[in-house]
């Protein structure tokens, strides 16, 4: 076109160029998409909050971790209704603030452990309970059996038990025999490995009707009670009980 030489000599002077606050141009990538170039993003939501829309906000933090200054008047995350996961980097997430203040809803606070269980390393100086108090649920092991026409005097061992666990334990036996005559042999025995057993109480007689209790003095791993009948002609039925607390 005559007089518009910049057509043929120089299109690129015909291009909109679209410049910030500080007269510079924007900057884009060799695809065209906006490239921020200064050193951080700076991102002002209106009065009621900034809502994100799509499924989901992917943010990969720098090599050097990902800074999140809250205001002064804290940072309130509010989870959708499936709640809130956080999947931490491979070497573990920290915490490198003074601390985390965590406050549970009107419910409760739930967490669920993986099936590799929950480990909570605490600081050099321990980990401090402010609250009034801490409330943790007693695990309780109750577990009972009945052996019926016991008539070997030589012995038979019972059921062993995995006692590492529990903070207290307790046998019980009741002879639950018909015939007044029968009686029983009893005994608590103790290992270390499930395979040698040493005597820890008894043996005891217990009569028909009779209840007798079992509690080891030396703690190890394992525990189990031996039983057998006096006379092999009087059979004995025997109610063995198993219960242990581990709080």
């Amino acid at each position: 076109m005559p007089n518009f030489k910049i057509f043929q000599d120089e299109p690129d002077q015909v291009r909109v160029k679209i410049f910030g606050g500080n007269n510079v141009a924007f900057n884009t990538d060799t695809s065209g998409n906006l490239a921020i170039t200064s050193t951080g993003l700076a991102i002002t939501p209106p009065a009621n909050g900034l809502s994100i829309t799509s499924t989901g906000l992917a943010i990969t933090a720098p090599a050097n971790g990902l800074t999140v200054t809250a205001p002064a008047e804290g940072l309130a995350i509010t989870p959708p209704t499936g709640g809130l996961s956080i999947t931490p980097p491979t070497n573990g997430l920290s915490i490198t603030s003074t601390g985390l203040a965590i406050t549970a809803p009107a419910n409760g606070l739930t967490v669920t452990a993986p099936a590799s269980g929950l480990a909570i390393t605490p600081p050099a100086n321990g980990i401090l309970i402010t609250t009034t108090g801490l409330a943790v649920a007693t695990g309780t092991t109750d577990v009972s059996a009945t052996r019926a026409n016991i008539i070997d005097t030589a012995g038979t061992p019972d059921e062993t038990y995995t006692v590492l666990g529990l903070k207290t334990w307790t046998f019980g036996v009741v002879n639950a025999s018909t015939a007044a005559n029968a009686q029983a042999l009893v005994k608590l025995q103790i290992s270390p490995d499930g395979t040698t057993w040493q005597d820890e109480v008894g043996p005891v007689t217990i009569n028909q009707n009779g209840l007798s209790t079992f509690v080891a003095n030396v703690f190890l791993k394992y525990a189990r009670i031996y039983y057998s009948a006096v006379n092999a002609a009087s059979a004995v039925t025997l109610n063995i009980f198993f219960q242990g607390q581990s709080n």
